[in-house]
């Protein structure tokens, strides 16, 4: 494989992989908030906005996958 080929393929799983740990902080503080808040105005929209996150974190997570499982061998 081209060795720049196989940075940039390591560059750009390593920036998904890091977008994704920051979108799981993210959603880890907006369940804590949505916990605390309890069962008020607000936290549908809170949760709402949790699903998503978490939707759109293991979408990256995937893409990631996708490409370190498209690496030729050798």
């Amino acid at each position: 494989m081209d060795p720049l080929l196989s940075l940039a393929r390591e560059e750009m799983v390593r920036r998904l992989t890091t977008a994704a740990g920051q979108m799981t902080a993210t959603v880890d503080m907006l369940t804590t908030l949505r916990d605390l808040a309890g069962d008020v105005r607000g936290t549908e929209s809170m949760r709402a906005a949790i699903e998503e996150l978490t939707l759109t974190r293991d979408r990256l997570l995937g893409q990631a996958r996708s490409i370190t499982g498209c690496a030729p061998v050798g």
